[in-house]
């Protein structure tokens, strides 16, 4: 089993915890979320969440989840991974138990979260079955817990067309 260097970074408050599947190989390497490219930093940049563009896929976290001075009103955004202790790239073989979303439930629990951004179909999955959601054809707002508003979005890489307009629903 490989060991995970990929630290989720939580706040005690926070406008935003982005839920992914899990640290993938190479993000996992070098200690990194989203660093394959640009992309998920581009996208929250299209999207309005930051006002200023990650100039290095490196430094993305330190920018936007660690730091909150490019985020939007200056807003604190955390990132996890609903598999935190799995590293695989190939997404079919991460297997979802209960207890993952549990994890997550126990953190926002824990913390003030306003909103969580479930980026990823099987984390969408994993939430409706866990009773927590009610997935539809449309990305948006899909639930909510105690106080925390639920919104599921396209992962940054799917191929779906305009993922700004899901990412900007988290704004409102």
């Amino acid at each position: 089993m490989t060991k995970v260097n990929l630290i989720e970074i939580v706040h005690p408050q926070m406008d935003i915890l982005f839920v992914a599947l899990n640290p993938p190989v190479n993000s996992n390497n070098n200690g990194h979320y989203f660093s394959n490219n640009l992309s998920f930093w581009n996208l929250l940049f299209n999207s309005e969440l930051i006002i200023k563009p990650v100039k290095s896929k490196l430094t993305g976290d330190d920018e936007v989840f660690r730091q909150n001075k490019i985020n939007y009103k200056n807003a604190i955004y955390g990132i996890t991974d609903l598999v935190h202790d799995v590293v695989e790239t190939n997404s079919n073989k991460v297997r979802v138990e209960r207890i993952k979303v549990e994890r997550i439930l126990k953190i926002i629990d824990k913390h003030s979260v306003k909103k969580i951004c479930l980026m990823h179909s099987s984390v969408g999955r994993a939430f409706h079955e866990a009773g927590l959601i009610k997935r539809s054809s449309d990305y948006g707002l899909v639930g909510k817990y105690k106080n925390t508003l639920i919104y599921e979005v396209p992962f940054h890489n799917a191929s779906i067309g305009e993922k700004e307009k899901f990412y900007k629903k988290l704004l409102k």
